[in-house]
């Protein structure tokens, strides 16, 4: 009698008192009423709830043809607590088969508890949209299931790759690359650089980007730029270097860079200071050199989204 509490029995049953109990039960009076007896009555009309928590989620992508598969007793430790778990999942409407299950076709039974990943289906499911049903069940009987419907081996498509970027034909040659940031928002720019292998007309390789400079607005307070307070010209920053001079990209004779100039702040960027987000980017079409040991140096600077020479 000691583990028996009447307290737990009270949202299941609809009433707080042992006599509106028994009357749940069909248990009426005289004579007295044995709490034993009411409380194993009320065990056999008490059903489980649905389960809860299905793994996999209902509407997921590109599962494993053998996943492992979780629920949970969402009336774990009460009257209405589960004693064995029963689940299946179908494709098309039809059981998938479980060659080692001796019971119905398709069907399989787990005692609770058990904790995550869950249990490993261990029969190839079949392509497609296919469906877990759990049911949950004790000394009342079965209650209502729960399913989850996903979709095996085909995710969603990639996400597009951006193109393959094309340098212009005849580009100029130079030995070295400086930047101003006269940028008209100013802002804090950051400057990255990609190495690409250019073969006649055709990119045969694309590197890796990264981030060279940092470079804060260089207007003054007159609102001239490049230029200090003074009035005296700013000291651009190298980007492009035969021996990464002033902190500048270390460079190959002969081999064509990209360079990407990258604002977080545009309002479009959401603080990320990233080249392959094209609204982080500022210029409005890609910026390439090529790399000679006898080229010209020569000195841009950023204004309107372009990179424009700077003037005499």
């Amino acid at each position: 009698m000691a583990n028996i509490r009447l307290r737990q029995y009270v949202p299941f049953l609809g009433s707080n008192t042992v006599i509106g109990m028994a009357q749940k039960v069909g248990l009426t009076r005289p004579p007295p009423v044995s709490v034993r007896n009411l409380i194993n009555l009320a065990e056999k009309i008490i059903l489980p709830y649905a389960p809860l928590g299905l793994q996999p989620q209902n509407g997921s992508q590109g599962i494993s043809n053998n996943p492992f598969l979780f629920f949970f007793d969402p009336a774990k430790g009460t009257p209405a607590a589960i004693e064995q778990f029963e689940f299946k999942i179908t494709s098309h409407g039809k059981l998938v088969d479980n060659p080692n299950d001796p019971l119905p076709l398709g069907v399989l039974f787990i005692n609770p508890p058990f904790n995550p990943p869950g249990v490993k289906w261990v029969v190839t499911l079949p392509q497609g949209e296919v469906t877990l049903t759990v049911f949950g069940t004790n000394k009342a009987g079965k209650g209502p299931a729960s399913s989850s419907t996903f979709t095996v081996g085909t995710s969603a498509p990639p996400p597009p790759q951006p193109p393959t970027p094309q340098p212009p034909p005849n580009l100029p040659s130079i030995s070295k690359l400086s930047l101003f940031n006269c940028q008209i928002e100013r802002h804090t720019v950051f400057v990255w650089v990609r190495e690409l292998t250019v073969i006649g007309n055709t990119v045969t390789n694309i590197g890796p980007w990264g981030q060279i400079q940092k470079i804060p607005s260089q207007f003054n307070a007159s609102g001239q730029c490049p230029f200090d307070d003074n009035g005296i010209l700013a000291n651009s920053e190298a980007i492009l270097t035969k021996n990464g001079e002033g902190g500048g990209f270390v460079c190959t004779n002969g081999k064509v860079y990209q360079v990407s100039i990258v604002d977080p702040e545009r309002p479009t960027c959401d603080g990320r200071n990233d080249p392959t987000i094209g609204n982080c980017v500022v210029e409005d079409q890609p910026s390439f050199f090529k790399f000679q040991l006898d080229g010209d140096e020569v000195t841009v600077m950023l204004e309107d989204g372009r990179l424009s020479p700077v003037p005499s």
